[in-house]
């Protein structure tokens, strides 16, 4: 029979494989190497990314705070305007309002009915007047109610008054004069 001796083959073998492991390690290093230097790239493009957007934003908010600033400017402005509005429109009430209370007394008046004096003061008018009977006097009372800026009418005072045999009624009413129902800029003459 014969004897190979087959230990050098497997010396040779054994050493093959462990070169091709080697290089299989150096292989497997070398790809986790690129895989990690990829990896590396990528996260430092997304961080970039990141901070551009960052940088963007932070961009947006620092206009649109001033945005802001310019809105609430605009609205005290708005606020302001509305202000002198208002008062131009309670002065125009006020130099509209005496000729239209004037106008609504006058349309008010009974026939057989006269003003003696009237005074307003911060709204609250007192008329005094001569009427002939009651009657006329609650007759310029609702006259007066209906008139939509004389509100509140009160008889205070009335009285029996004798003139050249002539049996009058001397009476005084208070009332409150609505000038914020006038609408601006109505009233004849003003």
């Amino acid at each position: 029979m014969i004897r190979i001796n087959l230990l050098p083959v497997r010396e040779k073998k054994k050493k093959e494989s462990t070169r091709k492991m080697f290089s299989l390690l150096i292989l497997c290093l070398a790809l986790v190497a690129v895989g990690i230097i990829f990896f590396h790239f990528s996260l430092s493009r997304q961080i970039d990314e990141a901070g551009r957007q960052i940088t963007a934003y932070h961009e947006e908010i620092r206009r649109l705070k001033i945005d802001t600033k310019d809105v609430d400017k605009f609205k005290a402005e708005k606020e302001d305007l509305q202000r002198r509005l208002n008062i131009i429109y309670t002065l125009q009430r006020a130099k509209t309002g005496p000729v239209r209370v004037l106008d609504d007394l006058v349309t008010s008046l009974p026939g057989r009915l006269w003003l003696v004096a009237l005074r307003e003061k911060s709204g609250k008018m007192e008329i005094k007047g001569i009427a002939m009977d009651n009657q006329d006097i609650a007759k310029f009372m609702t006259n007066l109610e209906k008139s939509g800026v004389i509100r509140n009418v009160e008889l205070v005072v009335s009285q029996q008054l004798e003139r050249k045999d002539l049996k009058l009624m001397e009476f005084t009413l208070t009332c409150q004069v609505d000038y914020a129902n006038l609408p601006a800029g109505t009233g004849k003459g003003g």
